[in-house]
């Protein structure tokens, strides 16, 4: 009801001159008397001439305006207000010819000229303008009507403005254009004349304000224009500097008021003088033209003459006319009297007869009539109740709401139906549904019908309704509830065959009893994830899950997530991405982890029930006005479709959107109906676009707090390497080159994208010949026609293009890196892509080339080649391609007062020492593109003058060959990985300080070994890790954790195609790989059984799947020991 009475209030406000169109009003007047009063001082001066030249454009260019502004706004009245804004600029072209000829030619105004065409020409839009305004609809009577009196005010007018002005100026003879010119003017001023009075007649009582301000505005114009005319054909000169200026400012002022006052709400009755004097306005051109008729001698003048006489036979027409309506109106009157009455006695039978209570009432809300209908269901009779106001029926506590509808509907709006309640006359409430209406007489409100229904029957089945639904959804909290208390006692059980299946499978079994044993496993894991499902929906639906607020990784969560899947992609040959706009905050405030399973459950939908094409994982950001950010997840595949039927029902509980997908995908139907029930808690909203055989995308949006930024460690680089730098984008999926575009463009480069592989060459050496040769070319490695691998081939060998770095993009991990090397291939990565990942290589290919162009400031900032910056104990350079292990060394590093830089393999470590000089190196020895035996032999070969920088062995292998061959290879000193403190602080102090000639024997660090008491971590290695870094209690432990959390998921499954495919290299490497990072980070089982398997593979073994189970259960219990620590961080 509040928006009623807002409605209501502005109705009111619509009826009076609002402040600003006040102060607007009294501009104008006082601009008008101020220009009066110059001119009239001044009158015919040149000053007063360009005075009144410019202000008439002025006051044009303000009715233009306004006209153009009426018709943005206006909706019925667009077109007529567009072409008077048109009429009003057509005129000001013309007055702008006009001043432009007094200023430059000394107020001698040409007669005629171009203006002339913009005085003139505008009446033909100004005509077509009054046309245009809406009428309403009559019949043929009332349009021959409205002829008859445009005739005769247009004869009246032509006859007064032949005697005065035409006939003069045509009598007068002259040059041909100057006497047309000249009976132009009149011409088009009669026309407007004509039109506005005749048209104005017939406008509606609430329109004549508007209408009189732009007809009056038109009339001054014109009158003024016939002034203008006559004085200039006399003789006169320098008119634009006289008062008759004032005219035609005030036209023009009048007509940009027009659009702006306020008009009635509602149609009000004609009253009688009014009426009386619109039907005399066409006899007032009339009257002027019989006195003009009295100084003229009309047998002298044919034309005038003429006109006279089909005057006098108009007039006539007309009053025959009017006489004839009488007649015709008093017949039709008496029949129609006679038939309304038969009309109401009808109606009336009808409203008596009418169970329904049916109340007519004044505008102002007294009871008029009353039927029996509200006499049964009021208790009031008709005598009793007509003459009193309706407050007596209503309840006290409703009048406000009440008395809002009845303002609604006085200003003629149709109130939809609605409930309330009535008092009755024993003072009891019934409860009614109300349609109130206004009745119109002659375009006003006159009366107000209610009609009400005795709605007490339905509203006690709603409330039973209400409360049975009450105790079903109770119930099925208490149910809800029971089963969110029983979650442990449920899970319990099932976790332990689970496990014990799992140890199981580790013992010695026949093929009979292990194929028994894994069926037990699969039907476990099946099973238990059901009821995952069931207890998770159950806490939900008895409200028992509590959202966490703490800051997370928006990026590397949408990153994880489409990572988890990208082998099942892969194996179904779907291409699958995931992709965070660059407007997206990188912190947010909220619960990762629900958000994490609300998008697991709809990607895992759509790689299931995709079979060919692509799925797609988008997130975008829309600020808040609040501080906060609207985040949008959008999950899009190119799978089968959901119909329109199916939709409706796709996110309630248990239900799938055909049977037979049951059947086919499995599942319990729960994961839409709890991504549901998590996205309202979050506040947000879930839903889905879909066409059956094209695909569909769901989506769902929240809005989330920005965390507070922090600084990633280790983030040496300066963005400004990838400014402006231009890369070519070759990729056959339009959604992977529109993301990779949009990535890019974000991050300052320059991208092109193509699609077909065949003219890349050939756009490549163009682009060098043109002078703008592509920095980087990222290509992807399957594509019709010719793979990304055999166009890396084909720019390879292209002598021109080898200053382009390749980055190859390839969807299986099984890659022959021998083969992408010899190709040309300096990066690779695998989709679906992590930005930050792809962000780290571009800038690891950027950083040499900035460093030899221009300096090695783009890593050091200015420091000098072959110094040390003084503030630091010197500077170290890590060569490790593990980002865990970067992050460790780097803190270590870093707090023993140390200058760090960071490089990923043994090619870029070379690259960084040609510019910089570094203290020591800390060097990794199995490392992609380039280990780190093979870049310690390159380092010392180079070092022709005897100046030999310390490089100190970093790695997990502790075997004595290992030790061996870094002494072989020029190594100076050997530290085992986990990173020691002490040990990397020995090493340094021994090697930066001394700088022996020869070196001493290598000094193993300490090997991590599982601890005696079974313990999963190894707690001294936790307190090490909280040392380092920020000073916040926790150090890079946090970091570190996550880092492992992400790697290791994908260094096991490779670790799983190894033995399955009995690779026993790639085995040991990637068992090294995780060895390392399992070390660093205190995991002392993970990394003895990783040593075991690094072993077997270097003695060519059989591989042990027994043994690689055994680290899967090492490695989850060690994940989740830490997933603890990072959730109390």
């Amino acid at each position: 009801m509040r928006s009623a009475v807002a409605a209501t209030a502005m109705n009111h406000q619509q009826a009076r001159v609002s402040p600003p169109l006040r102060w607007l009003i009294m501009g104008a007047v006082g601009l008008v008397v101020a220009v009066g009063a110059y001119v009239w001082r001044y009158s015919g001066s040149p000053s007063a001439q360009t005075l009144g030249d410019l202000s008439e454009l002025f006051a044009a260019v303000v009715a233009a305006v306004s006209c153009a502004g009426a018709a943005y706004k206006a909706s019925e009245e667009r077109r007529a207000w567009t072409m008077l804004a048109l009429a009003a600029t057509v005129w000001a072209l013309g007055m702008a010819a006009y001043a432009w000829y007094g200023i430059t030619r000394d107020h001698v105004y040409p007669f005629p000229s171009v203006a002339d065409l913009g005085f003139i020409g505008y009446a033909v839009p100004a005509a077509v303008a009054l046309f245009m305004f809406p009428q309403r609809r009559q019949n043929l009577s009332f349009w021959l009507r409205t002829g008859l009196d445009a005739l005769v005010i247009a004869l009246a007018i032509l006859f007064v403005s032949w005697s005065t002005v035409l006939g003069p100026l045509y009598r007068a003879g002259g040059a041909v254009l100057t006497q047309i010119t000249g009976l132009a003017y009149p011409i088009a001023d009669v026309l407007i004349l004509s039109l506005v009075l005749t048209l104005g007649m017939r406008r509606p009582a609430g329109q004549r304000m508007p209408w009189l301000l732009l007809g009056g505005g038109l009339v001054v114009l014109s009158v003024t224009d016939s002034i203008f005319v006559f004085l200039l054909s006399a003789g006169q000169t320098g008119l634009t500097g006289t008062p008759l200026v004032l005219g035609w400012m005030a036209a023009w002022f009048m007509v940009a008021l027009a659009p702006w006052v306020p008009r009635s709400p509602a149609a009000a009755e004609v009253r009688r003088d009014v009426a009386l004097a619109i039907e005399l306005v066409p006899y007032v051109p009339v009257f002027f033209a019989a006195l003009v008729s009295a100084s003229v001698v009309l047998s002298d003048d044919r034309f005038l003459f003429t006109t006279g006489l089909i005057l006098l036979f108009a007039v006539a027409w007309r009053q025959v006319m009017i006489v004839y309506e009488n007649v015709t109106l008093t017949r039709d009157l008496e029949a129609k009297v006679a038939v309304r009455t038969a009309e109401l006695a009808g109606l009336g039978a009808i409203v008596q007869a009418s169970a329904d209570a049916i109340v007519g009432r004044s505008a102002d809300g007294v009871i008029r009539s009353w039927n029996p209908g509200a006499e049964r269901l009021y208790g009031w009779s008709a005598e009793e109740i007509v003459g009193r106001h309706e407050e007596v029926l209503v309840p006290a506590d409703r009048r406000e709401e009440e008395s809002a509808v009845l303002e609604r509907v006085r200003w003629g709006e149709q109130v939809p139906r609605y409930d309330t309640e009535r008092v009755r006359k024993d003072g009891s409430r019934v409860p009614v549904a109300l349609t109130v209406s206004p009745i119109f007489h002659e375009d006003a409100v006159q009366a107000i019908s209610a009609i009400g229904q005795d709605i007490s029957e339905r509203t006690a089945k709603d409330a039973a309704l209400a409360a049975a639904r009450n105790e079903a959804l109770e119930s099925s909290r208490l149910k809800s509830e029971f089963l969110a208390t029983m979650s442990h006692e449920i899970r319990t059980p099932m976790n332990g065959v689970i496990g014990l299946t799992s140890l199981l499978l580790q013992t010695p079994l026949d093929e009979t009893q292990r194929q028994y044993a894994e069926g037990v496993q699969g039907a476990g894991e099946a099973l238990l994830a059901v009821i995952n499902d069931i207890l998770d929906f159950s806490k939900l639906e008895a409200g028992k899950v509590e959202l966490e607020l703490a800051d997370f990784d928006l990026r590397g969560l949408v990153e994880e997530v489409a990572s988890l899947f990208s082998l099942t992609a892969h194996g179904k040959r779907l291409e699958l991405v995931a992709y965070c706009r660059p407007e997206v905050p990188a912190l947010l405030v909220g619960d990762g982890g629900r958000i994490r399973q609300i998008l697991l459950n709809l990607a895992s939908n759509a790689v299931k029930f995709t079979a060919t094409g692509e799925v797609a994982i988008t997130v975008r950001s829309t600020p808040e006005d609040a501080g906060g950010v609207t985040i949008r997840f959008e999950v899009a595949d190119t799978g089968i479709g959901i119909s329109a039927a199916a939709r409706t029902r796709l996110f309630e509980s248990f239900s799938q959107a055909d049977a037979s997908t049951t059947r086919r995908y499995g599942g319990t139907g729960l994961g839409l109906a709890i991504s549901r029930r998590l996205t309202e808690a979050m506040g947000g909203e879930i839903g889905v676009d879909s066409e059956v055989g094209v695909g569909s995308t769901f989506w769902f949006q929240a809005t989330f707090p920005v965390a507070a930024q922090t600084q990633v460690a280790g983030q040496h680089l300066t963005p400004d390497l990838l400014e402006d730098v231009p890369v070519l984008v070759v990729d056959d999926n339009a959604t992977n080159r529109l993301i990779l575009q949009s990535q890019l463009t974000a991050w300052g480069m320059r991208p092109d994208v193509v699609e077909h592989p065949r003219s890349v060459v050939a756009r490549m050496r163009d682009a060098v010949a043109a002078g703008h040769p592509y920095a980087i070319a990222v290509l992807d490695m399957c594509m019709p026609e010719t793979d990304g691998l055999e166009l890396a081939r084909l720019i390879s060998i292209d002598q021109t293009l080898n200053d382009t770095s390749l980055v190859m993009m390839t969807s299986t991990m099984q890659v022959d890196v021998a083969e992408l090397k010899q190709a040309g291939v300096r990066e690779w990565l695998t989709k679906p892509v992590r930005s930050s990942e792809f962000y780290d290589r571009l800038m690891r290919l950027m950083a040499p080339k900035a460093a030899s162009a221009a300096s090695a400031a783009s890593l050091t900032g200015e420091l000098a080649p072959r110094t040390v910056a003084a503030a630091s104990l010197g500077r170290v350079l890590v060569v490790e391609d593990n980002a865990l292990n970067q992050l460790v060394a780097e803190g270590v590093v870093s707090k023993l007062g140390y200058e760090v830089d960071i490089v990923a393999n043994g090619a870029e470590a070379l690259q960084a020492i040609s510019t910089i000089y570094y203290s020591a190196v800390l060097m990794d020895c199995h490392m992609p593109v380039m280990d780190g035996f093979t870049a310690t032999e390159e380092i010392r070969r180079g070092e022709t003058n005897g100046d030999r920088v310390p490089i100190i062995a970093m790695t997990a292998a502790a075997m004595a060959e290992d030790r061996e061959r870094c002494l072989a290879v020029g190594m100076d000193d050997y530290v085992s990985k986990p990173v020691n403190v002490t040990a990397i602080q020995d090493a340094l102090t021994r090697w930066i300080r001394t700088q022996p000639a020869a070196a001493p024997m290598l000094t193993m660090g300490e090997q991590a070994q599982p601890n005696g008491d079974g313990s999963v971590i190894d707690m001294e290695r936790q307190a090490v890790l909280r040392e380092l870094g920020p000073d916040d209690g926790w150090g890079l432990l946090p970091a570190v954790v996550r880092a492992f959390s992400q790697d290791c998921p994908i260094i096991l499954e490779a670790m799983r195609r190894a033995v399955e495919t009995g690779d026993s290299p790639a085995l040991g490497q990637s068992a090294h790989q995780l060895k390392g990072a399992a070390s660093n980070i205190g995991a002392v089982s993970v990394a003895a059984l990783c040593q075991q398997m690094e072993d077997a593979s270097s003695t060519g073994a059989p591989l042990d799947s027994e043994l690689l189970a055994q680290l899967e259960i090492e490695l989850d219990r060690a994940t989740r020991f830490l997933r603890d620590v990072l959730s109390a961080a």
